[in-house]
C-alpha cells in the first residue's frame, strides 16, 4: 500500500466517442448533375471538448480546380485540407485519385462543433464556378 502512494498519479486522458460518419458531394455542369468532388469518413470528439480528429477521403472526380475542404471551429474558419492526389480506392474509383486526410486537432478552448466545407468547380460555357456543400458536425459531449 505504500509503494502505491509514492507513485506518481497520470493525468488523465480523454477518450474518443464513436465515429460520426461524413459524406458530401458537389455536384456541376450544365445540367448540375455531374459530380465534382465528393468526400467521405469520419469525425470525432474526444470528452473532454477540447479536441476532434478527422479520418477523411476527399475525391477529385471532374473538379476543374483540384478541390479542398474548409474547417470552421464553432462557426469561425480555421484551415482548408486540400487535395493533391493519391491513388484510386473503393470511394474514389478508376482514374479518379483520392487524398487521405487525417489528424488530431486541440482546438485548445471547447469545441462545440466542427463545420466542413467541400469546394468543387466547374467551368461551364466559359464561366468559371465554385460549387459547395456544408455540414456542421455537433460535439456529442456539450
Amino acid at each position: 500500500m505504500a509503494i502505491a502512494a509514492l507513485l506518481p498519479l497520470t493525468p488523465a486522458h480523454a477518450a474518443y466517442g464513436s465515429p460520426i460518419p461524413v459524406s458530401m458531394a458537389v455536384y456541376g455542369g450544365s445540367t448540375g448533375t455531374q459530380l465534382l468532388a465528393r468526400v467521405d469518413g469520419t469525425m470525432q470528439f474526444d470528452d473532454a471538448n477540447m479536441k476532434y480528429q478527422y479520418n477523411l477521403e476527399l475525391c477529385r472526380v471532374s473538379s476543374f480546380v483540384a478541390p479542398h475542404v474548409k474547417v470552421s471551429v464553432n462557426g469561425v474558419y480555421k484551415y482548408s485540407l486540400f487535395w493533391n492526389g493519391g491513388s484510386s480506392t473503393a470511394l474514389c474509383p478508376s482514374f479518379y485519385t483520392a487524398t487521405a486526410l487525417a489528424a488530431e486537432v486541440d482546438n485548445g478552448s471547447t469545441v462545440v462543433n466542427v463545420t466542413l466545407t467541400l469546394v468543387g468547380s466547374d467551368f461551364n460555357n466559359n464561366v468559371y464556378r465554385e460549387r459547395t456543400r456544408t455540414a456542421t458536425y455537433d460535439n456529442p459531449f456539450n
